[in-house]
């Protein structure tokens, strides 16, 4: 990046932080081994300790306009509006372009209609898509997380933003097995291929089908996939008993779409495949496919 880019992005974070120039100092120092030690910022009369890469998070994440407002209070949330409604988020700063960009204004789910309907949120992150459905009007989300650290957000960010009487969240993962596996209690680098440990936190594993049976998934159900990798393995595995519980399924695709799309054809949906616009990637590679089951 040029210094003048990075000179903007520090100059905008006046609007955010009180002492925006000595923490931009600061981390100007820690950047190039001149200092050590994380960053304090102050916002609304209270201060911060941030570690370095959380504070270019928010920063960068504010210059880029993923979020409108920083709420000062027990910690630091983004605030962004979606349809006229206010949605806080916690600690999910280095997320923020995808859940933004991507989920809320890039209308990744708007073809879904999930008015009144039970919804299926396979890799719930921090919890965004399931309060983005809950706002869409969905009657419940059951909402599957399999990280335990990116669970632990989702849970605050359902509750703070008021749908946790519609949202079931679990620590869990969708695959070809039942049972259990072992996820990396820190997800960051983890998140973006879910590959569980044989070290770490215990987390259980369901098919399609258990989860349907289990938690009594009704008929005329919404099924949203996007497990980073693993939607290969869940999806093609599951049983065409289990697909005709639902009627819509938006799967988002890490390498390429063809099998998944033949699949869900040939269990009676009509599909169309989208592009994902928060970054450039050519369909052939990474998108969505959008299902929904023929009439």
């Amino acid at each position: 990046m040029n210094i003048f880019k990075e000179l903007a992005i520090w100059i905008a974070s006046r609007r955010l932080f009180k002492n925006w120039l000595s923490a931009g100092l600061k981390y100007f120092l820690v950047k190039h081994g001149l200092a050590k030690g994380d960053v304090i910022v102050e916002c609304n009369g209270k201060k911060y300790t941030l570690r370095p890469e959380m504070y270019t998070s928010i920063i960068y994440a504010y210059h880029r306009r993923a979020f409108e407002e920083l709420e000062c209070g027990d910690s630091l949330y983004a605030v962004v509006t979606y349809k006229g409604q206010r949605v806080r988020l916690y600690d999910s700063f280095e997320f923020l372009y995808d859940i933004v960009f991507e989920n809320f204004a890039g209308g990744a789910y708007d073809d879904l209609d999930v008015r009144d309907r039970v919804v299926v949120d396979v890799g719930a992150g921090v919890g965004d898509t399931a309060i983005l459905f809950s706002l869409m009007g969905a009657k419940k989300v059951i909402a599957l997380e399999p990280f335990p650290s990116l669970y632990e957000k989702a849970l605050v960010n359902v509750k703070i933003n008021g749908v946790e009487d519609k949202v079931l969240l679990l620590n869990a993962g969708l695959g070809p097995f039942d049972g259990e596996v072992r996820a990396e209690p820190d997800e960051v680098r983890g998140y973006y291929s879910f590959k569980p440990s044989t070290n770490g936190v215990k987390v259980r594993m369901y098919t399609l089908g258990s989860l349907i049976s289990e938690l009594g998934i009704e008929r005329g159900s919404v099924l949203k996939v996007d497990c980073e990798g693993c939607e290969y393995e869940a999806v093609l595995s599951a049983k065409p008993e289990d697909l005709a519980v639902f009627e819509q399924i938006v799967i988002e695709y890490h390498n390429g779409y063809a099998e998944l799309k033949r699949f869900l054809e040939n269990a009676g949906f009509a599909t169309i495949i989208k592009p994902i616009k928060s970054m450039y990637q050519p369909v052939e590679k990474q998108g969505y496919v959008i299902a929904k089951r023929k009439i």
